[in-house]
């Protein structure tokens, strides 16, 4: 099978298995593979910039755990984390980053690509 689009035969668009394997190279990163770190860059892709406690809402994790998350995430630069001091309180407020934005769009678009498959 080849994605869509490639009427070519060999040496055309990437077929079905070497997708697969793109994707399975990517989501075997350490970084990529927890579930829930992936809702968090899924999450962060779409709304750019989110609050610990909408993440924790989004995820369902408890703090430590989604602490440890943002962590992982935070020191391979794929999101950026900030403390906002408010008036009733400091917040914490979670960005993504270029870098992470650049990681969503390889995982979105290897999706993408797999869905098409004729």
């Amino acid at each position: 099978m080849k994605a869509t689009g490639d009427h070519s035969g060999e040496g055309g668009t990437e077929d079905i298995n070497t997708l697969l394997e793109r994707l399975g190279n990517q989501l075997s990163e350490p970084v990529m593979k927890s579930s829930a770190r992936l809702i968090i860059l899924i999450s962060l892709a779409i709304n750019r910039k989110l609050s610990f406690s909408d993440l924790m809402a989004i995820t369902s994790l408890g703090k430590g755990s989604l602490s440890n998350h943002l962590d992982k995430l935070h020191e391979n630069g794929l999101i950026g984390i900030k403390t906002v001091f408010r008036v009733n309180g400091p917040r914490i407020s979670i960005e993504i980053t270029e870098k992470g934005m650049e990681a969503f769009r390889d995982y979105s678009d290897l999706l993408k690509k797999i869905m098409a498959i004729e």
